[in-house]
């Protein structure tokens, strides 16, 4: 039987995904039962904090690396690669270290004066631990990722969520009625047992399981300047993409509170948007972030051949399957809005705005790869620029639509937003690749639309 990597590749990542995705939901769902909305509150206000520093960390080298490992790969240049991995992981080291460091000077004043709670100091104290196994699994999960080997991210994925939600049942069924001991920081505890076992995980497969010829006699030079300049934009997009979102959840309420709502109902109605409808609108994107990983380290092989006719095929397979997965995704979510709000959170609530999300889905879902074959042909600064593009678009589509259409003008800004951003990635694919728009030959004329061939 012919070995399909790919496809197992990708079943790896999409099995990963939907298990941790369910253990994650019920794990969330007793946990909230546990230490109650207040516990709940504190972890939420910490977690984000954690999640932008264990980014910081890594200073946007994850998808360099993926980059230039396939890069060199392809070249047979196995002594860069060492050193590029070498040089990595030394690099984030030193740089999850200052972060943490820095994590755990700041978290008591933090803990006083942004949160206006106490509490938080502790959360915070935890995660500085965590911080530096973070951004080295991200190191080494990239680094397999341009070999093509999904395995290691799948596996440590797994390991990950199973330690975390392990050690957090544990301390909260047998410890925490015999220590004095925030009910709010254990699930910092279990995050950071579990960012320690996914270090192991992929550390283990690099160590003992994967290895590569090294002539120890010449040491490769690896471009570091290049590699920087590709990263930054990514980091910043990063950044700011973080930053967008918490303004959001500020904004969004403030703009339905001068609107007429109270600050009770302006709240509630934001959790509906974010919690409850997005979720559902959204949720067949868990199929396109594996299609992407597996499509990443082949668009930066293919680079050093410029695209060869069989690679230009292969992408238009990703894409007719994104196609597929997104519109079946459309058509069941708006069509069955109302049994699934029923089914999910027993009201009904949510479902005009899941119908107002999902129109966005299949638009969403091909930008992710748009913006996947960006990265992996080195225009990062490109993906940087159409956040802020798109960032400020969806902002001034709040402001205009959110005072005529309430909440539905949120869920239409966003939408508007996806759109947006498929078509200008798209625009830039096809600029950069020079891609050849034929029209269907087939059909009348009225009916006739462009096929894109790559």
């Amino acid at each position: 039987m012919k070995s399909r990597p790919n496809l197992l590749n990708f079943f790896y990542l999409l099995g990963s995904g939907l298990a941790i995705h369910f253990m994650g939901t019920v794990y969330r769902i007793w946990l909230a039962r546990k230490i109650g909305a207040d516990g709940l509150g504190v972890f939420q206000m910490a977690y984000p904090v954690y999640r932008l520093l264990s980014g910081l960390a890594t200073i946007g080298l994850p998808m360099a690396i993926t980059k230039w490992v396939a890069e060199y790969l392809e070249k047979k240049e196995f002594n860069k690669i060492n050193q590029l991995k070498i040089w990595s992981v030394k690099t984030v080291i030193i740089t999850s270290l200052i972060s943490s460091i820095l994590l755990f000077l700041s978290a008591p004043l933090l803990g006083k004066y942004v949160f206006a709670d106490p509490r938080v100091k502790f959360s915070l104290l935890i995660i500085c631990i965590a911080i530096p196994f973070s951004a080295l699994s991200a190191i080494y999960r990239s680094y397999f990722q341009g070999f093509s080997l999904m395995a290691p991210t799948a596996l440590s994925e797994i390991t990950e969520q199973i330690s975390e939600i392990t050690t957090a049942c544990l301390l909260l069924m047998f410890l925490f009625p015999v220590i004095k001991l925030e009910s709010s920081a254990i699930p910092m505890i279990g995050l950071t047992v579990g960012e320690i076992v996914c270090f192991l995980t992929v550390y283990y497969f690099n160590k003992y399981k994967h290895s590569i010829p090294i002539n120890t006699s010449n040491i490769e030079n690896i471009p570091r300047l290049a590699i920087f300049n590709y990263a930054w934009p990514l980091l910043l997009n990063q950044i700011v993409v973080s930053i967008s979102a918490a303004s959001e959840a500020s904004l969004v309420p403030k703009l339905l509170i001068s609107n007429g709502y109270t600050l009770s109902q302006s709240t509630n109605i934001f959790g509906v948007l974010n919690g409850m409808a997005a979720p559902v609108a959204f949720f067949p994107l868990i199929f396109m972030l594996p299609l992407a990983s597996v499509l990443s380290p082949q668009v930066s092989s293919a680079a050093q051949t410029n695209l060869s006719s069989v690679f230009q095929k292969k992408i238009q397979r990703y894409y007719l399957a994104a196609i597929c997965i997104c519109l079946t995704g459309f058509f069941l979510i708006f069509w069955n809005a109302r049994p699934l709000a029923l089914f999910l959170y027993g009201n009904v609530s949510s479902v005009d705005l899941i119908r107002l999300l999902v129109i966005g889905l299949p638009f969403a879902g091909i930008a992710i790869l748009n913006l996947t074959i960006l990265s992996a042909a080195g225009s990062s600064s490109i993906i940087l620029m159409l956040s802020l593009w798109g960032i400020g678009l969806k902002t001034m589509l709040f402001f205009i639509l959110i005072k005529p259409l309430g909440i539905n003008g949120a869920a239409w800004s966003i939408t508007v937003t996806q759109i947006f951003i498929f078509l200008a990635s798209f625009a830039k694919i096809s600029s950069i690749f020079q891609l050849d728009a034929k029209i269907h030959p087939r059909l009348p004329q009225l009916f006739r639309f462009p096929t894109v061939l790559l």
